[in-house]
C-alpha cells in the first residue's frame, strides 16, 4: 500500500494513500464511489475530512485529517 502519514500538530494526523486495491472482481466491482466528508461531531478520531476516490475496485486517492486521540482519554 502506498500510504504516508504524518502529524499536524499535537493534536491532528494526516494520512494519504494512492492506488491502493480495495478488493478482488470476484467479490464485486466498485465502479466509481467519491466522498467528501467533514465530520466536526465530537467523537473518537473526530473532528475528521476526508477525501475518498474509489475506480475499479482500487483507492485512486484517500486523504484524511483527523484528531488523534480518543475522546475517552481526556475524561
Amino acid at each position: 500500500m502506498n500510504t504516508i502519514s504524518g502529524k499536524i500538530n499535537d493534536n491532528y494526523g494526516w494520512e494519504v494513500t494512492v492506488f491502493h486495491k480495495l478488493r478482488e472482481a470476484s467479490d464485486g466491482v466498485i465502479f466509481f464511489d467519491g466522498k467528501i466528508n467533514w465530520d466536526r461531531y465530537l467523537a473518537d478520531h473526530l473532528p475528521r475530512f476526508e477525501i475518498h476516490v474509489v475506480i475499479f475496485n482500487y483507492t485512486i486517492i484517500e486523504i484524511n485529517i483527523y484528531y488523534l486521540h480518543h475522546r475517552d482519554d481526556e475524561n
